[in-house]
């Protein structure tokens, strides 16, 4: 060690070559920092997308459902919403058993009279 710390020469190349080492662990480290920042990025823009895409099909099938609701064709259903017969099947099925669910309650309920 003695000698490395009298050479002048030998004490540039050490000083020269963890200068060197610490540049590349600090080129390491920003380009870790940078990679962790574009992929949140990237996560936050796909999860927008992805909420916009679930978005656009439910408001489908609640346009779908109202125009069931008020007898409209399949095959018109089916243009305006772009929804696929199965989708729609599916959403008649609902429909159906809905109302029925709603009367069996009410089927149940007592009704209210007043005591005077």
């Amino acid at each position: 060690m003695k000698r490395m710390s009298s050479d002048p020469a030998m004490r540039d190349a050490a000083f020269e070559h963890n200068r060197r080492m610490m540049d590349m662990a600090q080129l390491r480290y920003e380009g870790k920092r940078e990679g962790f920042a574009e992929s949140i990025e990237k996560g936050i823009e796909q999860g927008i997308e992805q909420g916009i895409e679930q978005g656009i099909e439910k408001q489908r099938l609640e346009t779908a459902k109202e125009m069931l609701r008020n007898h409209c064709d399949d095959q018109l259903i089916q243009l305006c919403t772009k929804i696929t017969a199965s989708q729609l099947e599916q959403l008649k099925r609902q429909e159906c058993s809905e109302p029925a669910q709603a009367m069996t309650k009410l089927q149940f309920q007592s009704p209210i009279t007043k005591i005077r």
